[in-house]
């Protein structure tokens, strides 16, 4: 049998592939001035960001307080009431952060004023239960104290007045924490946000509209035009 014939030929390397203007621009669509918007875009937005960070933290946060909140409610209507606004708040607040991710206008005053209202609930919640406390039946009652059996105990009637006074004491102190607590707390998250509040205006008036379109349609948004 004969052997098959080869080519010997070495092969020449293919000619380089040139791009013309046309190939180029449909590689790269974007210029540079519209590059440095993207660039610029996004500096921008790192603050709001951080925000947005914090509203889902807080948001969270109010929510699960809420649902721990109903475990000691059942029983006692304000703090069952409190309860419900606690995750009313929470929800408030996570809708929120879902429109400044949007971007949209005015979101970071909606924020501070969602946090001035949890403030303003702990406060009166708190309030209330000192109030309660101050004047409503101690945990010691009169029927533990007339109890035969305490009576009979030497030094023990006399010492349960003492212990109901200082659980008094103890009760109107924690919750004058939390007031102070909602108002150091709830008003510096309102403050947080009033200060990020010209970082969004910034952020709107200097992004063009089809950089914050972009914005949108990388992250999945589709908001409604108006």
């Amino acid at each position: 049998m004969s052997a098959l014939p080869t080519d010997t030929t070495p092969l020449s390397p293919p000619p380089p592939i040139r791009l013309t203007e046309t190939d180029q621009a449909a590689a790269n669509p974007l210029n540079d001035e519209q590059m440095q918007m993207l660039y610029d875009s996004a500096r921008l937005a790192r603050p709001i960001r951080k925000a947005e960070r914090f509203a889902a933290t807080n948001g969270w946060f109010t929510l699960l307080a809420g649902c721990l909140t109903v475990l000691f409610g059942f029983g006692d209507p304000p703090t069952l009431v409190f309860a419900v606004l606690l995750g009313a708040i929470g929800t408030r607040e996570l809708t929120l952060r879902r429109r400044l991710h949007q971007f949209e206008p005015r979101t970071t005053t909606k924020l501070a004023l969602n946090q001035v209202m949890f403030g303003v609930l702990l406060s009166t919640y708190a309030i209330i239960k000192m109030v309660q406390s101050a004047t409503g039946e101690g945990m010691i009652t009169p029927e533990i104290l007339n109890d035969p059996t305490i009576q009979s105990a030497q030094g023990v009637a006399d010492m349960l007045p003492k212990i109901d006074t200082f659980l008094r004491i103890a009760t109107i102190g924690m919750y004058a924490l939390m007031v102070v607590i909602a108002v150091v707390v709830q008003g510096g998250s309102a403050l947080y946000y009033i200060i990020r509040g010209p970082a969004l205006a910034r952020f709107i008036s200097k992004t063009p509209p089809w950089v914050i379109e972009l914005h949108h349609a990388v992250e999945g948004h589709n908001p409604k035009k108006a």
